[in-house]
């Protein structure tokens, strides 16, 4: 590969603002980049900020290995009305008295929810039933009964309440979806109120923080978003990682299954040196080439 398509690949940590959709962020990178392969790891709803993670020519092979990473959000949650997108994107359509929820019922009701939990998704997202997308259905205003699914808390701790509105830390593991969204409804349904999501901000996705985002006016720029990204065995983190050597290497890329002492293992990054040779799985003392690189 060229140093000129090298120096246009790699990871970049974008801190999106509100507004903008995943695939805008996308697509600014993109055109940013000059590069037509650019994905993302998980998508941040318009009316949220935060950590978004953009992959870049071949490092677009390994998105899925990062998009399930656990998440770290702050969320706004606003008592005395409920909307049906559970956010501000729709109008309230459910009131409630506010003055009945007090700092100890949030305390006591965000324990309660940490964990492995049922989380029922949100009729206005972006998942399917029957090969149409909730949204769809809820737009054409269909009666769908959405089931609940297990999700993980790892941690959620309430960092401030005034009257009518509560700030809370979530971390998740998103596994097949987890709903910020959703846990506000649910936390309003806890403390005897109608509650919604009013704000929220994505503070950390799998290993990338906000300390590692650009704010999205600044990979708009060619230069610096060349300057942003990260690249090389260093710029993968949270996914395991194991040390192979150059003749390992070379049998991976030639489709062979090259022989280890290693334990087996399951989609691990194998690296020589700082550089990435595969993700691959550790079976019987070979290593077997999941995705190339």
């Amino acid at each position: 590969m060229s140093s000129a398509a090298e120096s246009t690949e790699g990871i970049l940590v974008v801190d999106k603002p509100i507004g903008p959709t995943s695939f805008d962020v996308v697509y600014k990178v993109r055109k940013a980049l000059g590069h037509k392969s650019v994905g993302h790891c998980g998508t941040l709803d318009p009316l949220a900020s935060g950590v978004i993670v953009v992959c870049a020519g071949r490092y677009t092979k390994l998105v899925r290995f990062l998009t399930s990473d656990d998440k770290r959000y702050v969320a706004n949650i606003t008592f005395g009305a409920s909307t049906p997108s559970l956010d501000k994107e729709t109008e309230p359509d459910v009131f409630g008295d506010a003055s009945v929820v007090t700092e100890g019922a949030l305390v006591a009701a965000l324990a309660a929810m940490r964990g492995t939990i049922k989380q029922v998704p949100p009729l206005h997202s972006a998942l399917q039933k029957d090969g149409v997308r909730l949204y769809e259905k809820a737009r054409k205003g269909h009666d769908v009964v959405v089931e609940a699914r297990d999700v993980v808390i790892y941690d959620l701790e309430l960092l401030g309440y005034d009257p009518a509105s509560a700030t809370a830390r979530v971390a998740c593991h998103v596994g097949k979806g987890f709903f910020v969204r959703s846990l506000a409804r649910d936390l309003g349904a806890a403390v005897g109120c109608p509650a919604h999501l009013s704000g929220l901000r994505r503070t950390q996705s799998g290993g990338y923080t906000l300390d590692d985002a650009s704010p999205l006016d600044v990979v708009r720029d060619p230069e610096r978003a060349r300057e942003a990204l990260m690249r090389g065995r260093p710029s993968l983190r949270g996914v395991q990682q194991i040390e192979i050597d150059e003749t390992q290497a070379t049998a991976l890329r030639h489709g062979l299954k090259p022989q280890t002492t290693l334990p087996d293992q399951h989609e691990v990054l194998a690296c020589v040196g700082e550089r990435i040779a595969a993700v691959v799985d550790v079976v019987a003392g070979h290593l077997i080439t999941v995705r190339g690189f």
